[in-house]
């Protein structure tokens, strides 16, 4: 049995300037008090070659109590100048992750569309090594998250008892 079950992970002012943070509403229900808080983390995938290019953009701690929580996260945009220039745009990958004493227990992955906000750059992209990123705009999918559930040890019960496959769920 899992202690939280992740009700809602909602993407907010989405489309938006690549330079905008994102911003999520995590909605959540604790069903037993918890030893420790919960920590989120989002993730930014920054090339699908090589990890590395990773960025966590924010973890932050977040006291649960038992029942029904809602929070929302704001988090900073990634950082341009640590992905590939030839990565920049196109698709990529955002995630929000939720852990439990340094062990994640779910993760909701969003495939993100970055491109030019103007239509004739779209059409006509300049060749440049790097775009300006005050040109572009990001676009989550978020009608098709990709949930993934993980076995993790909570307080007293040992492993939860769940099937820890990816599955596409109303998580958005």
């Amino acid at each position: 049995m899992s202690y939280v079950d992740v009700l809602e992970v909602k993407c907010l002012d989405n489309p938006a300037k690549y330079t905008d943070d994102l911003r999520f509403k995590i909605t959540f229900q604790c069903k037993t008090k918890t030893k420790e808080d919960l920590d989120w983390r989002v993730t930014w995938v920054g090339s699908a070659k090589d990890e590395q290019f990773d960025q966590i953009l924010d973890e932050v701690a977040v006291p649960p109590d038992v029942g029904i929580n809602t929070f929302e996260y704001v988090v900073d945009a990634p950082d341009p100048s640590k992905i590939p220039g030839s990565e920049v745009l196109g698709v990529t990958v955002v995630m929000v992750q939720a852990l439990y004493k340094g062990k994640e227990f779910l993760r909701v992955g969003y495939y993100v569309k970055v491109d030019y906000a103007d239509l004739k750059l779209r059409d006509e992209p300049p060749e440049v090594e790097r775009p300006d990123v005050q040109l572009l705009e990001r676009n989550i999918l978020e009608t098709e998250p990709r949930v993934t559930r993980y076995l993790i040890e909570w307080d007293d019960i040992g492993v939860a008892s769940m099937a820890a496959t990816p599955e596409q769920a109303a998580v958005a």
